[in-house]
């Protein structure tokens, strides 16, 4: 059977204060299938912008290859550039959420930035059924500022989940995202009721000492994050 419904929306419109951290408000399309929560604006140590947070499906049908795309703006709301990129979580089922990151690389404007608007579009597609699961972990931060996660992720599915992603999604005092660390597994194939590691690292100082929390999740071409 084919999906091919495209959903799209623009949904909320932040506004950047030149002397504080950026400060949001927002509207709301007519027909919403995504919400945008927990955001937050960053310049790394490279000058490149980061804008991080999550992305909901608020709809009542599972969504794939979801894009982001953010739309970046001065002070007289003139269009500086936009950047988009696809979410970690590859599937969307109604409900879940996943993270994101939209990187800014036109270095030569990007102290200009004022406001910016996020996008999302998906496509329908089939339940994606669950079974990916974290068993442990431990983390670290070193004292080079590196922060590390490392554990072990199996497969609880009938099948091998091929092509298995862990997501380390970073939050701050304000429960916002700040930071986002993904690696494979290894090895990145496993088959079915047998478990893999994984190694993270977030190298990003300037974000990394204000990690107050963070959640894992999990993702490969069949299965979804069971817990």
């Amino acid at each position: 059977m084919m999906f091919n419904r495209l959903f799209g929306t623009v949904l909320i419109l932040f506004s950047i204060s030149a002397m504080s951290p950026w400060t949001a408000s927002s509207s709301s399309s007519a027909e919403q299938n995504f919400t945008f929560q927990k955001k937050s604006f960053s310049v790394d140590q490279s000058k490149l912008a980061h804008v991080f947070g999550e992305i909901k499906n608020i709809s009542n049908k599972p969504i794939t290859d979801i894009i982001v795309q953010a739309s970046f703006y001065d002070s007289h709301h003139t269009l500086l550039n936009k950047f988009k990129r696809s979410t970690d979580v590859r599937t969307l089922n109604p409900g879940e959420i996943t993270p994101f990151e939209i990187l800014y690389y036109d270095f030569k404007t990007v102290d200009l930035i004022r406001s910016y608007t996020l996008s999302a579009t998906g496509k329908d597609t089939a339940v994606k059924p669950k079974a990916l699961h974290i068993e442990s972990y431990n983390s670290r931060i070193d004292i080079l500022g590196f922060y590390y996660v490392n554990g072990i992720v199996s497969n609880k599915g009938s099948g091998p989940a091929t092509d298995t992603l862990v997501i380390a999604t970073m939050y701050d005092k304000n429960g916002n995202v700040i930071s986002i660390g993904r690696a494979m597994s290894e090895p990145v194939n496993i088959t079915s009721h047998s478990e893999a590691a994984f190694g993270i690292a977030i190298t990003d100082k300037l974000q990394t000492f204000k990690v107050k929390n963070f959640s894992l999740s999990a993702d490969s071409d069949q299965y979804g994050f069971l817990g």
